[in-house]
C-alpha cells in the first residue's frame, strides 16, 4: 500500500570467487520475489556490471547515475540524486539500481573516507522502508567493497559448487561475515550510548541553566 512501511530484508548475493552463479542467482530471486507480490530492490554492487545487462541495460556505460554515483554524493557529504535519476524499472517490476566501470573505482573513492565500510548500508537506509526486500549483487573480493555488503545485509546467500574446497572457503567466509556483523553491532550499541549520555547532559545542563 502506498505510503506503507516495508519490512526491507536485505541480502548480500556474495562470493569471493566470480563464475559460481551470484548473479543468476541475485537475478532471478529478485524476479521469483517480485513476482510472489513483493516489492523488490535490486543493486548491482560489482564493476562487471553482468546484473545491470541482464536487467536489460545495453549500455551501461552510457548510464549517468549509478551506484557509484551515489556513494559519491555519501562520501562527499552532497545530497543524493533523485531516484528517478537512477532507479530502473525492469520488465520483471523489479526496481534496478545499476553499477558501470565507474565501480572500479570504489576503493579509490573510499581511501582515507571515515567509516568507510559503512557507506553502502548509509544509502540502503535511505531506501530500505520502501522495499519487501533489498538483494545486492555483491564483487567477486574481500575487501572494502565486501565488507559494506555484510555489514548492510541481514542475511548472506552464498552460491558455491558442490566441492570440498569450495564448501571448506563458505564456510571460512561465514565466520568472517558473523566477525564482522558482530564488531559493527557493537560499534553501534557503542554509538547509541554515547548519544544517550550525550542528551542526559544535555538534559543536565539545561535543568543548571534554568
Amino acid at each position: 500500500e502506498k505510503g506503507s512501511k516495508r519490512m526491507g530484508k536485505v541480502l548480500g548475493i556474495v562470493n569471493r570467487k566470480g563464475g559460481v552463479g551470484k548473479t543468476t542467482t541475485a537475478t532471478a530471486l529478485s524476479y521469483l520475489l517480485s513476482k510472489e507480490g513483493c516489492k523488490v530492490a535490486l543493486i548491482d554492487f560489482d564493476g562487471q556490471r553482468h546484473t545491470t545487462k541482464l536487467c536489460g541495460v545495453t549500455a551501461p556505460e552510457q548510464l549517468s547515475v549509478t551506484i557509484y554515483d551515489i556513494l559519491k554524493c555519501i562520501v562527499m557529504n552532497e545530497e543524493l540524486p533523485d531516484k528517478g535519476s537512477y532507479m530502473i524499472r525492469t520488465e520483471t517490476g523489479v526496481d534496478l539500481i545499476p553499477a558501470n566501470n565507474k565501480l572500479d573505482n570504489f576503493d579509490k573513492l573510499m581511501c582515507d573516507t571515515d567509516f568507510a565500510e559503512y557507506k553502502l548500508k548509509e544509502f540502503v537506509d535511505t531506501i530500505k522502508e520502501q522495499y519487501d526486500y533489498i538483494l545486492i549483487d555483491g564483487m567477486p573480493k574481500m575487501g572494502t567493497a565486501m565488507i559494506n555488503v555484510m555489514i548492510c545485509c541481514d542475511s548472506l546467500i552464498i552460491p558455491v559448487q558442490s566441492e570440498t574446497l569450495a564448501v571448506e572457503g563458505m564456510a571460512e567466509f561465514l565466520r568472517a561475515f558473523h566477525r564482522i556483523k558482530s564488531h559493527a553491532n557493537a560499534e553501534t550499541q557503542q554509538e547509541k550510548t554515547k548519544q544517550c549520555q550525550r542528551k542526559q547532559t544535555d538534559k543536565k545542563e539545561i535543568c543548571r541553566t534554568d
